[in-house]
This record gives C-alpha cells, sequence and structure tokens, in this order.
C-alpha cells in the first residue's frame, strides 16, 4: 500500500468484490474519487480479501504515516463494516488523531449474520471462484469484537431503503444510538445515492466545528 499522508480518503468495496480498473464502472466509487479531488484529498481505494481480513488491517495500519492530519474511511456493504474496523483500530494506536468512517448500506453485526456468507462464492469483478468457511466467518467475528463497535468516534451510516441485500430497518436499530444514520428513499444495495450522502457529510464540516 502507497504510505498515506495529509488527509487520505480510504475507500473499501464490498464481499465477493474488488476495485475496478475503470471507475467509471462503479458510479459510488466514482462519487467519492470525485469528491475527495474536490477537498483535496488522496483518495485511496482498497482491495480487499476478506479471508484474510486481519492481516489486512495490520497492513493498512503500518502504511498511515504519521505525517497524516486526518483520515476519513468509506466503503460500502463489507466495506462499509471494514471502514468502521480500521476506524476503530487506526483510533487505539494514534489517539486524538481525527477519524471519520462514512460508509454507504454497511454490513453489520457478524456476530450474528457472518455465517450467511458460507458457502461457494464468485467475486464479480474479477469472476474467481472461493469458498467462504467457518473459519473466515470466525476471523471477522473476532476483529468484530476486538474493538467497541458501539464506540463514540464519529460515524455517518447511509442506505438506501430499498436495499435487497441488507434490511434497512434492521441497520437502523442497530446503528441508531451511535451512527449519524440516514436512509434514502428507493435505491438498491448497489447504494445509488452516494453524492447526496457525501453532501450531508459535508454538511458537518468534519473534522472542523459546526460552524466552520
Amino acid at each position: 500500500m502507497p504510505h498515506a499522508e495529509g488527509h487520505p480518503v480510504f475507500y473499501f468495496h464490498g464481499f465477493a468484490s474488488a476495485i475496478p480498473r475503470d471507475f467509471a464502472e462503479s458510479p459510488k466509487i466514482t462519487a467519492v474519487a470525485d469528491w475527495a479531488a474536490r477537498k483535496g484529498r488522496a483518495f485511496l481505494p482498497q482491495n480487499v480479501d476478506y479471508r484474510e481480513a486481519p492481516r489486512r488491517s495490520r497492513e493498512l495500519l503500518d502504511g498511515i504515516g504519521d505525517d497524516v492530519d486526518d483520515v476519513i474511511f468509506c466503503g460500502a456493504s463489507m466495506g462499509g463494516w471494514f471502514a468502521r474496523i480500521m476506524q476503530l483500530l487506526l483510533a487505539r494506536a494514534r489517539p486524538g488523531l481525527p477519524i471519520a468512517a462514512v460508509v454507504f448500506n454497511p454490513a453489520f453485526n457478524l456476530a450474528e449474520f457472518g455465517h450467511l456468507l458460507e458457502g461457494p462464492q464468485v467475486n464479480y469483478v474479477t469472476h474467481q471462484a472461493f469458498e467462504w468457511t467457518p473459519k473466515h466467518s470466525a476471523r471477522l467475528v473476532e476483529l468484530e469484537a476486538a474493538v467497541d463497535y458501539r464506540g463514540d468516534l464519529p460515524f455517518w451510516v447511509y442506505v438506501d431503503r430499498d436495499d435487497e441485500v441488507i434490511d434497512a430497518d434492521l441497520s437502523d436499530r442497530f446503528h441508531r444510538d451511535f451512527a449519524r444514520f440516514h436512509v434514502f428513499a428507493g435505491g438498491s444495495h448497489s447504494f445509488e445515492h452516494a453524492p447526496e450522502a457525501l453532501r450531508d457529510f459535508d454538511t458537518a464540516c468534519w473534522p472542523l466545528p459546526p460552524k466552520c
């Protein structure tokens, strides 16, 4: 991973996915990349094999230099869950560093739902087949248990009401007490409201005070 400095925005794709070579294939990645460019932030999309999520999290932490001023972790679906994990891990390693997580249709509570991933899978970007096993589920549960997922670090959760994979009402009940949670009408699991979500995030003026 390139050395991260300044004001990086990390982006994590979902389960059984990858970062496409052409961002035009993913409107939400395009939206985040364009938003980061307008803000003068380095956009750092990351491929993650979630079977090796603990190892990948350590690699990412090692690549974040002492010269970062703040960090935004962004992601969709499993990548949204991983963005929150990375936020919490980095906060423990770097107390006082401003760190936000901004996520779209995130996975959550893998201790309860992680087993639903188990079985044969195909990466829909690379078309590579792989097997998700109980051992892989256990690794994610252990990673989730190693942090205070409901902690009070700045956390923005945006979901589409018509997400056909992750129930918006369940997500609301899980996240509402510790995240800035917003539901958009319509949409899908692909998340079709990234520009609107980022405009909402802009209103927070993070990491500056509300009157910035």
